[in-house]
């Protein structure tokens, strides 16, 4: 697995990025986590690359779009619905409260769907049941006899 940037959350106590400066050089090094447990693991990047002016928008669109796809996985929507929306509001912000809002309103639906199909079934197989007694009051035990028709012959 490659190396990448983690910054903990408030709970989180397995990755650590702390900055310092060295003393033999003013530029700042960054301890990246990496995934091992192990503090010999961190990998160290330089913070102060420069990133040229041409590549910013090539960058901006990777990390959008890695942004959407890891929102759209988390949420249960495809990017392109995540796309969309964030295309109308004025915030990634307010998308995430779009898609929040679509998500509960997905669930309440399905759960309301999913007792309409219980109730069907229900029904279904109560009727049956009764279809099945009905059968047995008017079936007569043992075979029911046929008497042939005779025929005239004149």
């Amino acid at each position: 697995m490659a190396p990448h940037m983690h910054v903990p959350s408030s709970r989180s106590t397995a990755g650590r990025l702390s900055t310092h400066t060295t003393t033999e050089n003013t530029e700042k090094v960054l301890d990246v986590f990496t995934g091992s447990r192990d503090s010999d693991a961190n990998v160290r990047v330089q913070s102060d690359i420069q990133i040229h002016p041409v590549d910013i928008a090539c960058f901006v669109q990777v990390g959008f779009d890695e942004q959407v796809n890891s929102f759209a996985t988390r949420s249960g929507f495809q990017p392109a619905i995540i796309q969309d929306i964030y295309k109308n509001v004025s915030s990634y912000k307010d998308t995430q409260k779009v898609v929040k809002a679509m998500h509960i309103t997905a669930m309440e639906s399905a759960k309301v769907e999913i007792q309409q199909l219980r109730s069907k079934m229900q029904e279904k197989t109560r009727e049956n049941s009764d279809s099945d007694s009905d059968k047995d009051l008017y079936e007569r035990p043992g075979k029911a006899k046929t008497e042939p028709k005779e025929e005239e012959n004149e």
